[in-house]
Protein backbone atom coordinates (compact mmCIF):
# COMPACT_ATOMS: atom_id res chain seq x y z
CA UNK A 1 0.00 0.00 0.00
CA UNK A 2 2.79 2.40 0.94
CA UNK A 3 4.63 1.57 -2.30
CA UNK A 4 1.54 2.47 -4.36
CA UNK A 5 1.20 5.78 -2.53
CA UNK A 6 4.89 6.55 -3.06
CA UNK A 7 4.59 5.72 -6.77
CA UNK A 8 1.57 8.01 -7.11
CA UNK A 9 3.39 10.83 -5.34
CA UNK A 10 6.39 10.37 -7.62
CA UNK A 11 4.15 10.29 -10.71
CA UNK A 12 2.35 13.47 -9.64
CA UNK A 13 5.64 15.15 -8.80
CA UNK A 14 7.07 14.19 -12.19
CA UNK A 15 3.97 15.50 -13.96
CA UNK A 16 4.26 18.81 -12.10
CA UNK A 17 7.91 19.09 -13.09
CA UNK A 18 7.08 18.42 -16.75
CA UNK A 19 4.23 20.94 -16.79
CA UNK A 20 6.37 23.52 -15.01
CA UNK A 21 9.21 22.89 -17.42
CA UNK A 22 6.97 23.39 -20.43
CA UNK A 23 5.45 26.51 -18.87
CA UNK A 24 8.81 28.10 -18.14
CA UNK A 25 10.15 27.12 -21.56
CA UNK A 26 7.21 28.81 -23.25
CA UNK A 27 7.41 31.82 -20.97
CA UNK A 28 11.17 32.20 -21.42
CA UNK A 29 10.78 31.95 -25.20
CA UNK A 30 8.10 34.64 -25.08
CA UNK A 31 10.36 36.82 -22.95
CA UNK A 32 13.38 36.28 -25.19
CA UNK A 33 11.46 36.64 -28.47
CA UNK A 34 8.38 38.77 -27.78
CA UNK A 35 5.45 38.72 -30.16
CA UNK A 36 4.61 41.67 -32.37
CA UNK A 37 1.89 42.85 -34.70
CA UNK A 38 2.46 41.74 -38.29
CA UNK A 39 2.11 45.06 -40.08
CA UNK A 40 2.46 45.50 -43.85
CA UNK A 41 6.08 46.52 -43.37
CA UNK A 42 6.98 43.59 -41.12
CA UNK A 43 5.19 40.99 -43.22
CA UNK A 44 6.76 42.20 -46.46
CA UNK A 45 10.23 42.21 -44.90
CA UNK A 46 9.81 38.64 -43.72
CA UNK A 47 8.62 37.55 -47.16
CA UNK A 48 11.85 38.80 -48.74
CA UNK A 49 13.41 35.63 -47.33
CA UNK A 50 17.07 34.78 -47.83
CA UNK A 51 18.83 37.39 -49.94
CA UNK A 52 22.06 37.62 -51.96
CA UNK A 53 24.09 40.74 -52.73
CA UNK A 54 25.49 41.28 -56.23
CA UNK A 55 28.52 42.88 -54.61
CA UNK A 56 31.53 44.58 -56.21
CA UNK A 57 29.70 44.90 -59.51
CA UNK A 58 27.41 47.87 -60.13
CA UNK A 59 28.87 49.44 -56.99
CA UNK A 60 32.44 49.20 -58.36
CA UNK A 61 34.01 52.62 -58.87
CA UNK A 62 37.18 54.68 -58.73
CA UNK A 63 36.60 56.23 -55.32
CA UNK A 64 36.97 60.01 -55.08
CA UNK A 65 37.59 60.29 -58.83
CA UNK A 66 36.10 63.25 -60.67
CA UNK A 67 36.23 61.43 -64.00
CA UNK A 68 33.05 60.18 -65.67
CA UNK A 69 32.90 56.44 -66.38
CA UNK A 70 30.95 54.08 -68.57
CA UNK A 71 29.70 50.51 -68.46
CA UNK A 72 33.22 49.21 -67.86
CA UNK A 73 32.88 49.91 -64.14
CA UNK A 74 30.68 46.81 -63.78
CA UNK A 75 33.74 44.57 -64.14
CA UNK A 76 36.52 46.85 -62.86
CA UNK A 77 36.69 45.15 -59.44
CA UNK A 78 37.25 41.71 -60.93
CA UNK A 79 33.79 40.25 -61.28
CA UNK A 80 32.38 39.12 -64.64
CA UNK A 81 29.61 40.91 -66.44
CA UNK A 82 26.28 39.94 -64.91
CA UNK A 83 24.27 37.52 -67.02
CA UNK A 84 20.88 35.82 -66.92
CA UNK A 85 22.73 32.61 -66.09
CA UNK A 86 24.22 34.16 -62.95
CA UNK A 87 20.78 35.30 -61.83
CA UNK A 88 19.46 31.77 -62.51
CA UNK A 89 22.24 30.36 -60.32
CA UNK A 90 21.14 32.65 -57.47
CA UNK A 91 17.54 31.48 -57.85
CA UNK A 92 18.49 27.80 -58.09
CA UNK A 93 20.63 28.15 -54.96
CA UNK A 94 17.50 28.96 -52.97
CA UNK A 95 17.65 32.73 -52.61
CA UNK A 96 14.44 34.75 -52.76
CA UNK A 97 15.81 38.30 -53.09
CA UNK A 98 18.72 39.95 -54.91
CA UNK A 99 20.13 43.21 -53.60
CA UNK A 100 21.92 45.20 -56.32
CA UNK A 101 24.32 47.77 -54.83
CA UNK A 102 24.73 50.68 -57.27
CA UNK A 103 27.19 53.58 -57.23
CA UNK A 104 25.85 56.42 -59.37
CA UNK A 105 28.51 59.11 -58.89
CA UNK A 106 30.66 58.45 -61.97
CA UNK A 107 27.57 58.04 -64.15
CA UNK A 108 26.00 61.44 -63.47
CA UNK A 109 25.91 64.57 -65.58
CA UNK A 110 26.68 68.01 -64.23
CA UNK A 111 24.63 70.21 -61.92
CA UNK A 112 21.85 71.16 -61.63
CA UNK A 113 20.21 68.15 -63.34
CA UNK A 114 22.72 65.43 -62.45
CA UNK A 115 21.32 63.35 -65.29
CA UNK A 116 22.07 59.63 -65.05
CA UNK A 117 23.86 58.23 -68.10
CA UNK A 118 21.16 56.44 -70.12
CA UNK A 119 23.36 53.46 -70.95
CA UNK A 120 24.08 52.94 -67.24
CA UNK A 121 20.43 53.16 -66.19
CA UNK A 122 19.45 50.87 -69.07
CA UNK A 123 22.01 48.29 -67.91
CA UNK A 124 20.73 48.44 -64.32
CA UNK A 125 17.19 48.10 -65.68
CA UNK A 126 18.18 45.01 -67.68
CA UNK A 127 19.49 43.17 -64.62
CA UNK A 128 16.51 44.25 -62.50
CA UNK A 129 14.25 42.70 -65.14
CA UNK A 130 16.20 39.43 -65.10
CA UNK A 131 15.80 39.17 -61.34
CA UNK A 132 12.07 39.90 -61.43
CA UNK A 133 11.53 37.55 -64.38
CA UNK A 134 13.16 34.79 -62.32
CA UNK A 135 10.48 35.22 -59.65
CA UNK A 136 12.75 36.84 -57.06
CA UNK A 137 12.49 40.26 -55.39
CA UNK A 138 15.09 42.94 -56.06
CA UNK A 139 16.49 45.83 -54.01
CA UNK A 140 18.37 48.76 -55.58
CA UNK A 141 20.14 51.59 -53.76
CA UNK A 142 22.79 54.30 -53.79
CA UNK A 143 25.96 52.57 -52.63
CA UNK A 144 29.54 53.95 -52.56
CA UNK A 145 28.40 57.49 -53.29
CA UNK A 146 29.67 58.40 -49.82
CA UNK A 147 33.15 58.41 -51.39
CA UNK A 148 32.03 61.22 -53.72
CA UNK A 149 29.13 63.54 -52.86
CA UNK A 150 27.09 61.81 -50.13
CA UNK A 151 28.80 63.50 -47.19
CA UNK A 152 26.58 63.48 -44.14
CA UNK A 153 27.45 66.69 -42.29
CA UNK A 154 25.82 70.11 -42.22
CA UNK A 155 28.45 71.65 -44.50
CA UNK A 156 27.62 69.26 -47.36
CA UNK A 157 23.96 68.52 -46.60
CA UNK A 158 22.45 70.87 -49.17
CA UNK A 159 24.48 69.48 -52.08
CA UNK A 160 23.99 65.89 -50.93
CA UNK A 161 20.23 66.45 -50.78
CA UNK A 162 20.18 67.96 -54.28
CA UNK A 163 22.02 65.02 -55.84
CA UNK A 164 20.25 62.31 -53.85
CA UNK A 165 16.81 63.61 -54.77
CA UNK A 166 17.78 64.05 -58.43
CA UNK A 167 18.94 60.42 -58.57
CA UNK A 168 15.80 59.06 -56.93
CA UNK A 169 13.56 61.22 -59.11
CA UNK A 170 15.10 59.66 -62.23
CA UNK A 171 15.18 56.13 -60.87
CA UNK A 172 11.59 56.46 -59.66
CA UNK A 173 10.47 57.68 -63.07
CA UNK A 174 12.17 54.75 -64.80
CA UNK A 175 10.56 52.14 -62.55
CA UNK A 176 7.23 53.79 -61.69
CA UNK A 177 5.19 51.00 -63.32
CA UNK A 178 7.03 48.14 -61.57
CA UNK A 179 5.24 46.16 -58.88
CA UNK A 180 6.17 45.93 -55.20
CA UNK A 181 8.75 43.19 -55.74
CA UNK A 182 11.12 46.04 -56.63
CA UNK A 183 12.29 47.73 -53.43
CA UNK A 184 14.14 51.04 -53.19
CA UNK A 185 16.81 51.56 -50.51
CA UNK A 186 17.56 55.25 -49.99
CA UNK A 187 21.26 54.92 -49.08
CA UNK A 188 23.93 52.38 -48.20
CA UNK A 189 25.94 52.98 -45.03
CA UNK A 190 25.71 56.82 -45.25
CA UNK A 191 28.59 58.41 -43.35
CA UNK A 192 31.47 60.87 -43.60
CA UNK A 193 33.93 58.81 -45.60
CA UNK A 194 37.38 58.31 -44.00
CA UNK A 195 36.65 60.84 -41.24
CA UNK A 196 37.22 60.41 -37.52
CA UNK A 197 34.34 58.42 -36.00
CA UNK A 198 33.47 57.39 -39.56
CA UNK A 199 31.41 54.39 -38.51
CA UNK A 200 30.23 55.40 -35.04
CA UNK A 201 29.06 58.84 -36.08
CA UNK A 202 28.10 62.04 -34.26
CA UNK A 203 24.79 63.70 -33.41
CA UNK A 204 25.25 66.02 -36.39
CA UNK A 205 25.85 63.20 -38.84
CA UNK A 206 22.95 61.17 -37.54
CA UNK A 207 20.72 64.23 -37.92
CA UNK A 208 21.80 64.70 -41.54
CA UNK A 209 21.14 61.03 -42.34
CA UNK A 210 17.60 61.49 -41.02
CA UNK A 211 17.11 64.51 -43.27
CA UNK A 212 18.45 62.64 -46.31
CA UNK A 213 16.28 59.60 -45.69
CA UNK A 214 13.18 61.77 -45.55
CA UNK A 215 14.16 63.78 -48.65
CA UNK A 216 14.69 60.61 -50.68
CA UNK A 217 11.45 59.06 -49.40
CA UNK A 218 9.45 62.19 -50.24
CA UNK A 219 10.92 62.23 -53.76
CA UNK A 220 9.99 58.59 -54.31
CA UNK A 221 6.47 59.00 -52.96
CA UNK A 222 5.80 62.12 -55.05
CA UNK A 223 7.02 60.55 -58.30
CA UNK A 224 3.71 58.92 -59.14
CA UNK A 225 2.73 55.51 -60.41
CA UNK A 226 3.35 52.60 -58.08
CA UNK A 227 6.02 54.49 -56.18
CA UNK A 228 3.33 55.98 -53.97
CA UNK A 229 3.03 52.56 -52.31
CA UNK A 230 6.41 51.01 -53.07
CA UNK A 231 8.28 49.50 -50.14
CA UNK A 232 11.25 51.70 -49.29
CA UNK A 233 14.17 50.88 -47.00
CA UNK A 234 15.73 53.68 -44.95
CA UNK A 235 18.86 53.24 -42.88
CA UNK A 236 20.75 54.34 -39.81
CA UNK A 237 23.96 56.34 -39.81
CA UNK A 238 26.58 54.07 -41.47
CA UNK A 239 23.87 51.41 -41.73
CA UNK A 240 25.07 50.11 -38.39
CA UNK A 241 23.37 48.13 -35.67
CA UNK A 242 25.02 50.21 -32.95
CA UNK A 243 22.35 51.15 -30.46
CA UNK A 244 23.22 54.85 -30.57
CA UNK A 245 22.55 54.88 -34.33
CA UNK A 246 19.38 52.80 -34.20
CA UNK A 247 17.97 54.93 -31.40
CA UNK A 248 18.62 58.11 -33.40
CA UNK A 249 16.87 56.98 -36.59
CA UNK A 250 13.69 58.96 -37.27
CA UNK A 251 10.80 56.82 -38.49
CA UNK A 252 8.23 58.36 -40.85
CA UNK A 253 4.51 57.74 -40.61
CA UNK A 254 4.57 55.41 -43.60
CA UNK A 255 3.29 51.83 -43.47
CA UNK A 256 5.53 50.78 -46.35
CA UNK A 257 8.87 51.78 -44.94
CA UNK A 258 11.38 49.22 -43.69
CA UNK A 259 14.73 49.66 -41.94
CA UNK A 260 17.99 48.34 -43.35
CA UNK A 261 20.73 47.35 -40.90
CA UNK A 262 24.16 45.84 -41.67
CA UNK A 263 25.54 43.55 -39.00
CA UNK A 264 28.80 41.75 -39.76
CA UNK A 265 29.29 39.93 -36.48
CA UNK A 266 32.56 38.02 -36.27
CA UNK A 267 34.05 38.90 -39.65
CA UNK A 268 37.78 39.22 -40.08
CA UNK A 269 37.69 42.96 -40.74
CA UNK A 270 36.05 43.70 -37.39
CA UNK A 271 38.84 43.13 -34.90
CA UNK A 272 36.66 43.89 -31.88
CA UNK A 273 34.84 40.61 -32.48
CA UNK A 274 36.19 37.05 -32.33
CA UNK A 275 37.53 35.37 -35.45
CA UNK A 276 34.86 33.75 -37.62
CA UNK A 277 36.86 30.52 -37.67
CA UNK A 278 35.98 29.88 -34.02
CA UNK A 279 32.68 28.51 -32.83
CA UNK A 280 30.73 31.26 -31.18
CA UNK A 281 30.73 31.26 -27.41
CA UNK A 282 27.86 32.11 -25.09
CA UNK A 283 29.27 35.64 -24.87
CA UNK A 284 29.22 35.95 -28.67
CA UNK A 285 25.66 34.67 -28.85
CA UNK A 286 24.61 37.06 -26.09
CA UNK A 287 26.10 40.00 -27.96
CA UNK A 288 24.26 39.03 -31.15
CA UNK A 289 21.02 38.56 -29.25
CA UNK A 290 21.31 42.05 -27.70
CA UNK A 291 21.76 43.62 -31.14
CA UNK A 292 18.78 41.82 -32.69
CA UNK A 293 16.72 42.57 -29.59
CA UNK A 294 17.50 46.27 -30.09
CA UNK A 295 16.30 46.00 -33.69
CA UNK A 296 13.06 44.68 -32.23
CA UNK A 297 12.96 47.41 -29.58
CA UNK A 298 13.52 50.39 -31.87
CA UNK A 299 11.76 49.24 -35.05
CA UNK A 300 9.80 45.97 -35.05
CA UNK A 301 7.88 46.76 -31.87
CA UNK A 302 6.81 50.01 -33.58
CA UNK A 303 5.55 48.22 -36.70
CA UNK A 304 8.56 48.63 -39.00
CA UNK A 305 10.08 45.62 -40.72
CA UNK A 306 13.86 45.20 -40.48
CA UNK A 307 16.05 43.81 -43.26
CA UNK A 308 19.59 42.62 -42.55
CA UNK A 309 20.80 44.25 -45.77
CA UNK A 310 24.33 42.88 -45.47
CA UNK A 311 25.98 40.20 -43.39
CA UNK A 312 28.62 37.57 -44.04
CA UNK A 313 31.83 35.89 -43.03
CA UNK A 314 35.22 35.60 -44.67
CA UNK A 315 36.68 32.41 -43.20
CA UNK A 316 36.87 29.58 -45.75
CA UNK A 317 39.31 27.29 -43.94
CA UNK A 318 36.84 26.06 -41.33
CA UNK A 319 33.67 25.36 -43.29
CA UNK A 320 32.09 23.24 -40.58
CA UNK A 321 32.34 26.08 -38.06
CA UNK A 322 31.32 28.60 -40.70
CA UNK A 323 28.16 26.65 -41.48
CA UNK A 324 27.31 26.20 -37.80
CA UNK A 325 27.87 29.89 -37.01
CA UNK A 326 25.92 30.98 -40.08
CA UNK A 327 22.96 28.76 -39.27
CA UNK A 328 22.83 30.06 -35.70
CA UNK A 329 22.98 33.70 -36.84
CA UNK A 330 20.28 33.35 -39.49
CA UNK A 331 17.96 31.40 -37.18
CA UNK A 332 18.42 33.97 -34.41
CA UNK A 333 17.54 36.79 -36.81
CA UNK A 334 14.56 34.76 -37.98
CA UNK A 335 13.18 34.50 -34.46
CA UNK A 336 12.76 38.27 -34.58
CA UNK A 337 11.31 38.11 -38.12
CA UNK A 338 14.42 39.62 -39.73
CA UNK A 339 15.50 38.34 -43.19
CA UNK A 340 19.23 38.28 -44.00
CA UNK A 341 20.97 39.34 -47.22
CA UNK A 342 24.40 37.74 -47.46
CA UNK A 343 27.26 39.80 -48.89
CA UNK A 344 29.02 38.22 -51.88
CA UNK A 345 31.83 40.29 -53.39
CA UNK A 346 33.22 37.54 -55.60
CA UNK A 347 36.35 37.45 -53.44
CA UNK A 348 36.75 36.98 -49.68
CA UNK A 349 32.98 36.90 -49.10
CA UNK A 350 32.22 34.65 -52.07
CA UNK A 351 29.41 32.07 -52.01
CA UNK A 352 28.69 31.69 -55.72
CA UNK A 353 31.31 31.28 -58.44
CA UNK A 354 29.97 33.62 -61.10
CA UNK A 355 32.63 32.66 -63.66
CA UNK A 356 31.90 28.94 -63.55
CA UNK A 357 28.21 29.21 -62.61
CA UNK A 358 28.30 27.03 -59.53
CA UNK A 359 28.16 27.24 -55.77
CA UNK A 360 31.70 27.77 -54.54
CA UNK A 361 30.88 26.84 -50.94
CA UNK A 362 27.69 24.72 -50.82
CA UNK A 363 28.00 24.24 -47.03
CA UNK A 364 27.88 27.99 -46.55
CA UNK A 365 25.02 28.46 -49.01
CA UNK A 366 22.94 25.68 -47.46
CA UNK A 367 23.51 26.99 -43.92
CA UNK A 368 22.45 30.47 -44.99
CA UNK A 369 19.34 29.29 -46.81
Amino acid sequence: MKKKIVKKIIAVFAAVIIVAGVFFAVMSDEILYPSYEKTESIEFAQNLGAGWNLGNTFDACEKKSTEKAGLETETMWGNPETTKEIISLVKESGFNTVRIPITWAQHLGDAPDYKIDKAWLDRVNEVVDWVLDSGMNVIINTHHDDAFWLITDYEHEEKATQILTKIWAQVSERFKTYDERLVFETMNEPRVFEAEEEWYGTDERRDVVNHLNMAALKTIRNSGGRNAERFVMITTYSGSGLEVNMKALELPEDSRVMVSIHYYYGTAHQSEFPDAEKKWSLADKTEMYKTFRNMYKYFISKGYGVVEGECGWTDRENLENLAENTRYYVELAGKFGIPCMVWDNGESFMLLDRNNLKQKYPEYVNAFI
